[in-house]
Order: structure tokens, then sequence, then C-alpha cells
């Protein structure tokens, strides 16, 4: 059986990973959104409603929608694996002798269906003070009501993970806030069905001691990966990446120099493959000169690195071994409109297959240039899921294409 292939961003998607955003949400307050990531306080049920849009979209393109709370909750069904999975959340999700007990007491009460949402959602005082444990967080006064954070960024699963040609990746995350999450995917991996039960090849692994992020890595073909270096991922992981993937026959990585902010938090935000030709592609790309390093296989382990001062529409080309590619600028470049829907992640699409993709619908330049270019847009609200500053791509880690490229 095959579990993971995907050596392109556009071949037919088959199976693709989603989290369907709840509990998590319901815990964001305004006075923390800076600690929890965020930047404002969507509603709940009308996020999920919006989520159900998209994932109803994908199950009518035939394509087979895995929920990583369904599968996590799956595994947590044999005792010994949640205790160990109990136990490595304690320990890289909880700070303080005194409390680390009491949550996992806590947790061990919780059932195997409950677990996700129960770490989902943080751990409350209240959770912790009928366990019978007094930890000093507990005894000292605080309005602050979480003993470990919410994880309110959950439904953007490309962040926490991605697959690269037969092999999976667990991110490094560069803000500990985020960390826990990738520990659901290691339990995924090692143990989910759909996931091959650990049988899949580990292309990186959370503690790699390095930061990179699935929304900067971007498969191009099964020859070529485009991967950006920037405020989420390091030049040090693209390395280590870039090696492992020079051994399984891959021939070149694309190092894209992101500005190191926020607002350019990952390369799928600036840049997503459409169609065989066709890139949507923030201003920065379309334009300007932007700082592109070629990373090839140079024997014995090494890397060549080399810089290119080609247009982003060339290098990709060159890439992707066709006579030349067609960036649709985001906005149409107007600089007021481009601004704002790349604020609501105009350039940030998921490819159903080659020129069938999904946007958010409230990019309404964007999406009227990109069926003016012969792309077929399938438009999901985004009211409230943009509020936490991710699109369609970052909201789904695909498992499965068909291969396009012979």
């Amino acid at each position: 059986m095959e579990y993971i292939n995907v050596k392109s961003e556009i071949g037919q998607l088959k199976r693709v990973m989603l989290h369907r955003p709840g509990v998590e949400l319901a815990g964001l307050m305004p006075d923390y959104l800076e600690r929890m990531l965020a930047e404002d306080t969507p509603d709940v049920e009308m996020a999920g409603r919006e989520h159900d849009v998209f994932a109803g979209i994908l199950r009518d393109a035939g394509v087979d929608v895995v929920y990583i709370e369904k599968e996590f909750a799956e595994i947590m069904q044999v005792d010994d694996i949640r205790r160990s999975f109990i136990e490595d959340f304690v320990g890289i999700g909880v700070k303080g002798d005194s409390l680390q007990p009491a949550v996992r007491d806590y947790l061990l009460s919780v059932p195997a269906a409950g677990l996700f949402d129960a770490i989902a959602r943080g751990i409350t005082r209240a959770d912790i003070a009928p366990t019978g444990h007094k930890p000093i967080q507990l005894l000292v006064e605080d309005d602050y009501p979480f003993l470990t954070d919410p994880l309110p960024n959950l439904y953007f699963t490309r962040d926490i993970s991605f697959s690269v040609g037969t092999g999976i990746a667990v991110s490094a995350m560069s803000m500990p806030a985020r960390m826990r999450e990738t520990l659901f995917i290691r339990y995924l991996h090692q143990y989910g069905k759909k996931f091959g039960s650990g049988s899949v090849e580990l292309l990186y692994d959370y503690n790699c001691g390095c930061p990179i992020e699935g929304g900067d890595v971007l498969s191009l073909s099964d020859k070529c990966v485009a991967i950006g270096n920037g405020e989420r991922t390091s030049a040090a992981a693209i390395e280590k990446l870039a090696k492992k993937l020079f051994t399984r026959g891959y021939e070149k990585v694309l190092l894209f120099k992101n500005p190191a902010n926020r607002t350019y938090m990952h390369l799928d935000v600036l840049l997503t493959h459409v169609d065989y030709d066709k890139f949507l592609a923030h201003p920065c790309m379309a334009h300007k000169w932007f700082e592109v390093y070629e990373l090839t296989p140079a024997g014995h382990g090494e890397i060549n690195v080399r810089r290119t001062t080609d247009g982003v529409a060339e290098i990709l080309a060159r890439a992707l071994h066709i006579d030349g590619v067609k960036l649709i600028e985001m906005g149409g470049g107007d600089d007021i409109t481009y601004k704002r829907e790349h604020w609501n992640m105009g350039a940030n699409s998921l490819a159903i297959s080659p020129g069938n993709i999904i946007t958010y619908d409230r990019n309404h330049v964007t999406n009227a240039l990109l069926d003016k270019a012969g792309v077929h847009v399938n438009p999901i609200p985004g009211g409230e899921l943009s509020r936490g500053r991710g699109g369609p791509r970052c909201m789904s880690m695909p498992m499965l294409r068909e291969e396009i490229w012979k």
C-alpha cells in the first residue's frame, strides 16, 4: 500500500491531512494573542463551518480527507501508546517539577477519544485542581487560566509536517509555543495506519535542532524542491534536508531568501504552483529581484551553492525543464489591492489538480486574474479561517498525489 507520495504541488490530489478547527480557538483571549501566536479571536462555530466547505470541495473531487484528530484518537486506544505519548507531552510541553505529575495524572484520566481536544484547548487551573496535586502554579494567584497554552494554530497542518517524494518530515517549529503540535505527527507517523505505521522514511524530525516548517517547502517535481529561508526556516535546516534529498535522487534545491518577518512568514504566502506552467505570485516575486540560491549535489555528501540573479520565472522554468513560466500577480500588482489580498492569503492556494485550485473567496481581484489565465478557482469562505493568517495550502498536508512529471 502506498502511504506517502508527493512529487509535485499540482498532481491530482488523492489524500490529504486536515484538522477541523474547534475547541482550541475558544481559548484565544484578546490580552494574550501575541503569546498564542494569534492576531484575532475567530468565531469558532463559523470557522468550523467554513472548514467543512473546504473539506467538502476536496471530497467532491475524490480526495480522501484524513483528519489528524480522528487518526490520533484511533492510535490512542492502545494503552501503552497513550501512556508513552502523555510522557512525551509532559516532557516537552509542561514546565515545572510540581506541575508535571499533576498534568500527567489529569491526562491519564482523560478518555483516549478526548485526549486530542484536552491538549489542544489548553489545560487549565480548573482541570488540575481535582487531581489532588498542588503544583506551585496552582497555589500562586494568576489571572491567566491556562497551565499549558491552547494550540490555536493546529488547523494549519502544513506547518507541522510535509511530504516530499515518498518520505515525510516532522517540522521543527521555530516558535516554542508550537513545538507540542509536532508530537501529534510524530505519533501518527510511528503508529497511524494511513501513515504507514512507521514504515515511511522520516526525512526530518522535530528534534533535529534546526527550525523548518512545511509552509516553506514546495515540491516542484521529483527532482527539485523549493524552500524558503526566512523567519521560520533556517539555512542549516535546508542544508540538512537537501543532503537527505540528494541521497534519494533529487538534483536541485532552490533556496528562496524570504524577508524575515511575520508578513512573509513562509514561502507559500509568496508563491504557489497552480498549473504546469503557472504560479500565483506576490509582486515581489513577479517584478523585483529576489535572492535565490541553487543547491546541487557535489558528491561525498557536499553541496554546491550558486547564487543566481535570474528572474524567478526563469529560475522556475529551468527547474521544471519547461520553456517558460507565467507568474500570475496577486492583486494585479496594484499597490493597495495586493497588500489587502496578501493579508488575506491571496497567493496561498491549494491545487486539487493542474489548473484546478482552492482559494479564499474574499480575494476578488486575484481570483478574477486566475480565471482570466485559464485556472479554475474553487473559492471557499474565509472570513474566520483567514484570521489565523493562513490559507488553503496552509490548512492542508497532502499525503498522496498522482505523479505528473515523467
